[in-house]
């Protein structure tokens, strides 16, 4: 599920750009506020299938930790705007923002494969 919620981030960082090019679209608001709605939405439902990898995975210590990291991760991805907007909003030259979101959900599923592989591998 997280894979599926990390290609969607990235769909979304391409769209944006791709939008943001169009000069004059005023549809393009709308719609892009459409997209990140079905993002939150994706998004809480992955923490949701997080929380039932760790409560399955309870009793094998290795995979319960990487579920749990990848989870954290997820959750950094969804808090680093709220308290770090000055920081992506004064470095967009750089364009950090979107390197940041790809970054954290890149490590979380990694994470979430290596649980699953940590998963199988003990039990």
């Amino acid at each position: 599920m997280v894979t599926v919620f990390f290609g969607a981030i990235l769909l979304d960082i391409l769209y944006f750009r791709s939008m943001k090019a169009l000069p004059g679209n005023a549809e393009s608001s709308v719609v892009f506020s459409e997209v990140s709605d079905t993002l939150l939405l994706l998004g809480f439902v992955v923490i949701f299938v997080a929380l039932a990898a760790i409560v399955s995975s309870w009793k094998f210590r290795n995979a319960r930790s990487l579920f749990i990291a990848s989870l954290l991760m997820i959750i950094l991805e969804f808090i680093t705007p709220i308290f770090f907007s000055w920081i992506i909003q004064d470095t967009q030259d750089l364009s950090i923002g979107p390197w940041l979101r790809i970054t954290l959900v890149g490590l979380a599923s990694m994470l979430a494969f290596m649980g699953v592989s940590a998963y199988i591998q003990q039990k």
